[in-house]
């Protein structure tokens, strides 16, 4: 359907993503969520359809299975994406808790994960200035 304006949604069937499916389907948008349900369920998206009445394109796929996502990427024109997949972090932070002047945080790159982010954050700034799209990320 031309008129709909698909917004690809992996991890979609999590507490986070599903929150954005129903802010999504609230605002006219129509979601497609991705999800491999490793951390989530599909019975939250069906709560999810039962209190917006609304039917959710949802694939059990992982977000690393590309030919499944060419796939839906060929059979949906996909407006944007809101990604919310994420693998739980192992382990316990070492400070609990943390404030404002703990040593932790800040801009440093302290560990391979944050050196993680630095670099997808400055890749993210270089799709801006090289394409007209608009990223969002939230830490």
């Amino acid at each position: 359907d031309q008129k709909k304006q698909y917004v690809l949604v992996p991890g979609g069937a999590g507490f986070i993503g599903n929150h954005c499916v129903i802010e999504l389907i609230t605002a006219g948008y129509t979601p497609i969520v991705v999800d491999n349900e490793h951390n989530s369920s599909a019975e939250c998206l069906k709560r999810v359809e039962q209190s917006t009445e609304c039917q959710i394109i949802n694939y059990k796929i992982d977000c690393l299975d590309l030919e499944n996502l060419r796939n839906i990427f060929k059979k949906y024109l996909i407006y944007t994406i809101i990604n919310c997949a994420a693998l739980k972090s192992v382990g316990t932070p070492k400070y609990l808790p943390l404030d404002e002047k703990h040593s932790c945080i800040g801009d440093a790159i302290t560990n391979p994960y944050s050196k993680s982010k630095y670099i997808c954050e400055h890749i993210l700034k270089d799709t801006i200035v090289a394409h007209p799209v608009r990223i969002l990320k939230l830490k």
